[in-house]
């Protein structure tokens, strides 16, 4: 037992100093602060330490609250005076999604890395556009919020279903309460949907059908799998408790 408690804290020091050794050059820019930003996002740049040097929002009203919440960034409604910062090496975008297309536009154009929360445009037309757009700025780094596909967990499972042989089969569900604030399909759907192509490949659907408004049941077919999906909002946002 002494043993497995030796290890435990060896790890949490080796974690610690290596969090404390994680220095980023230049500085960045944040564009949007509403409520998934400000309670999801803005915490974690803070924990790994990136240095924020821009919060952008289009309200004037909003800048003094911004600076007096967070003193060493300046606030401003100008992304041009962003993306013309030197200094500035990579832009997170996090506003309404109907907003993001634009936004990427500019921030592609302006040759710095950028984040953005899905969906980064609300079309296949504006898609193909960002990416002639990015292929034109010589491949800047374009990083969309999917972040599933970056957990470590899921790169190792991806990692051991590549030395699967022969077909295989999965079930997933993905079950929520209802969504009446935004498009299920684009701000929830497209999660799973890009978790189980991220781990098996480009899929076929095989069906695709609605249960009223809430509920999409899918058949897909990839190249080595076929799986079974239930994406849902007509179910709970609290915990379930098992019967």
């Amino acid at each position: 037992m002494e043993y497995i408690k030796n290890i435990i804290e060896r790890y949490k020091r080796i974690r610690s100093m290596r969090q404390l050794k994680q220095i980023y050059g230049g500085n960045y820019a944040f564009v949007g602060i509403g409520n998934h930003s400000t309670n999801n996002l803005y915490p974690v740049l803070n924990y790994l330490h990136v240095p924020l040097k821009y919060i952008c929002c289009k309200s004037e009203d909003k800048l003094p609250f911004i600076e007096a919440a967070y003193p060493n960034v300046c606030a401003t409604t100008s992304l041009d005076d962003i993306l013309h910062d030197d200094d500035i090496k990579g832009v997170f975008v996090s506003v309404s999604p109907k907003s993001h297309f634009t936004i990427a536009s500019e921030v592609i154009k302006s040759d710095k890395a950028l984040f953005i929360e899905k969906p980064p445009c609300q079309s296949e037309d504006e898609l193909l556009q960002l990416i002639g757009m990015r292929k034109a700025a010589g491949f800047p780094q374009v990083t969309v919020g999917l972040q599933k596909r970056n957990a470590p967990v899921i790169r190792i499972l991806k990692k051991k279903l590549q030395k699967c042989k022969g077909r295989m089969s999965y079930n997933l569900k993905y079950l929520t309460g209802s969504y009446p604030e935004g498009d299920a399909m684009l701000d929830l759907f497209v999660h799973p949907l890009d978790y189980v192509t991220f781990l098996f490949g480009k899929a076929e659907v095989k069906f695709a059908g609605w249960i009223e408004h809430h509920t999409l049941m899918l058949v897909l077919e990839h190249e080595k799998a076929t799986g079974v999906l239930e994406l849902s909002t007509g179910y709970s946002w609290m915990m379930q408790k098992s019967a």
